[in-house]
């Protein structure tokens, strides 16, 4: 009936059409989402405004995700089966007020029961739908030991364990046995975080069940092993591809368990974070018939998600794409990708690179070069007519020239057959909910060369429900793009080193330490972020 009145009273004050609520009532027939689900689902209302209406239509205050404040007081004073049953999250205890965020709707007595149970003055606050899924992770998932339930399985546990680290946007699960206890830590936004502390008498069963869905042998416990499963939780569906490594250490196997999202959800090139410039110079090397693009950066700076995402926007049903990887990440649909077994030299890149050259391929994408034959291959392949993507290791896009070249390749043919290098890191983006403007300390603008006097303004976030209290919420790229034109190949097959290039290229191509400060000047990242990650430049 509320939900009736809801909808009655929405189309009233104007915020929707008696049509979108008639279409949106349709819709949620035979589902078990609430009608705002869906009407905020299909566009006919904003957060926003909803949760303004909200608070109009069942009395209750708005509850500033800020002010969220949960502790493990505060996890105790409502055990999580209540939370479950009720849909109530406790969000702050401030002196004998206990607050509780709810969807609007709470049935008759089941305040007056809380208030006994907890001997606190209970107040209900409404908060925006995206603030309480958040509130609703921190609840029952990241501050909640994911031991199974009592009768549960350890089966139970891995999944409590990777769907937590999922909702979380984690993409590693690392489990390391301590003298007492397994320790748990989930890498989010490329930072490794503690989240639980599991029993350690189920470390054993536990790494056993891993190794079984990885297709690794249960009995080997003295050498590292690899493998990999699909995860997809019953409760969405979504499949996850988890890459798995066991390393054997002197308190035991250490697990890390690599996340990778689905085909579906691999980027576009525009939301790489890469400036309309950058993109649409990075887009016309990717338009050239042939010729050897690299991408370079450290282990973790994104490289491959980025040649994905360039092998996106080039799939087309008329070209023949071939990958040759170790392993492959991700799988796409309507390309071929060859995995190597470049440890037991079984199929190396370089076997696999000769072999695909004779499979008529348009381009190739060779996950890294990490050898002079490799690398001499590709150079060949990108100068007979195929248009060649790779990653390389290297600090700055310059610097894949003399990496190059230090693997044995001729100056003349690296000159000949390279196109452009697009160099990468990933910085943590600020969150939006708790983004405010901060005054730089003098150590920040001296490290970044900028000067103090300019009075110059950033941005930090200050921590709220949304980021989980860190002031970051994902990360974005920044980028450097190094494109070959006719007097750099001179220069690169004279032999020229990489700091005569790099003065060659100065003033015409933007850094990475440039490309963080213009983003940290409109307020997508901290000075802090890009001082951490260029550090190294």
């Amino acid at each position: 009936m509320a939900r009736s009145r809801l909808g009655e009273f929405l189309v009233s004050s104007g915020a929707i059409k008696q049509e979108e609520l008639m279409a949106a009532l349709r819709l949620q027939r035979g589902t078990n989402k609430r009608l705002e689900e869906v009407l905020l689902e299909q566009g006919f209302l904003q957060e926003d405004r909803f949760v303004e209406l909200l608070s109009r239509f069942y009395g209750l205050p708005v509850f500033s995700p800020d002010r969220v404040q949960i502790t493990p007081e505060l996890l105790q004073l409502v055990p999580a089966a209540l939370v479950r049953r009720y849909d109530l999250y406790p969000v702050r205890l401030e002196d004998n007020e206990l607050f509780l965020a709810c969807r609007g709707e709470v049935a008759p007595g089941v305040v007056e029961n809380l208030r006994r149970l907890t001997g606190k003055n209970v107040r209900l606050v409404l908060m925006r739908p995206s603030e309480l899924e958040e509130v609703r992770k921190l609840v029952l998932g990241e501050e909640q030991e994911a031991e199974p339930a009592e009768g549960g399985s350890v089966a139970q546990l891995l999944d409590a364990l990777l769907i937590k680290a999922i909702n979380l946007g984690a993409s590693d699960v690392h489990l390391e046995p301590e003298p007492d206890h397994l320790k748990v830590r989930f890498r989010i936004d490329g930072l490794l975080r503690p989240v639980e502390q599991l029993p350690l008498d189920l470390f054993p069963a536990l790494v056993s069940r891993i190794k079984v869905l990885g297709g690794m042998n249960i009995a080997e416990k003295r050498a590292p092993q690899d493998g990999g499963f699909v995860f997809r939780p019953a409760e969405n569906g979504r499949a996850t591809n988890v890459r798995v490594s066991v390393l054997p250490s002197v308190r035991g196997e250490k697990v890390v368990m690599r996340l990778l999202p689905s085909q579906e959800k691999i980027m576009e090139l525009k939301d790489l974070g890469m400036t309309e410039e950058l993109l649409e110079n990075f887009r016309q090397l990717l338009a050239l018939p042939h010729g050897l693009i690299l991408v370079t950066g450290p282990t973790g700076s994104g490289k491959t998600f980025t040649l994905y995402a360039a092998l996106k926007y080039l799939r087309r049903p008329e070209v023949n794409i071939i990958t040759v990887e170790d392993p492959v990440e991700l799988q796409m649909e309507g390309i071929t990708q060859v995995q190597v077994d470049y440890a037991s030299k079984k199929l190396t890149f370089s076997d696999a690179l000769r072999a695909i050259v004779r499979q008529d391929p348009d381009i190739i994408m060779v996950g890294e070069i990490r050898d002079g034959e490799t690398a001499q291959l590709s150079l060949q392949a990108a100068l007979t007519g195929h248009l060649v993507l790779s990653t390389l290791h290297t600090n700055d896009a310059v610097s894949a020239v003399e990496r190059l070249a230090d693997m044995g390749c001729e100056r003349y043919l690296v000159a000949a057959a390279l196109r452009g290098v697009l160099a990468q890191r990933l910085v943590r983006t600020i969150c939006s909910r708790c983004r405010a403007k901060v005054k730089p300390s003098l150590a920040e603008l001296l490290a970044l060369g900028l000067d103090p006097e300019a009075g110059e303004e950033f941005y930090a976030g200050r921590g709220c429900v949304y980021c989980h209290q860190t002031g970051y919420r994902g990360r974005t790229g920044i980028f450097e793009l190094l494109v070959v034109d006719e007097e750099l190949q001179k220069r690169i097959a004279s032999g020229a080193d990489t700091m005569t290039l790099k003065e060659l290229v100065a003033g015409r191509m933007k850094t990475m330490r440039q490309d963080g400060l213009e983003k940290a000047r409109k307020g997508i990242t901290t000075l802090a972020e890009v001082i951490r990650v260029t550090m190294s430049l």
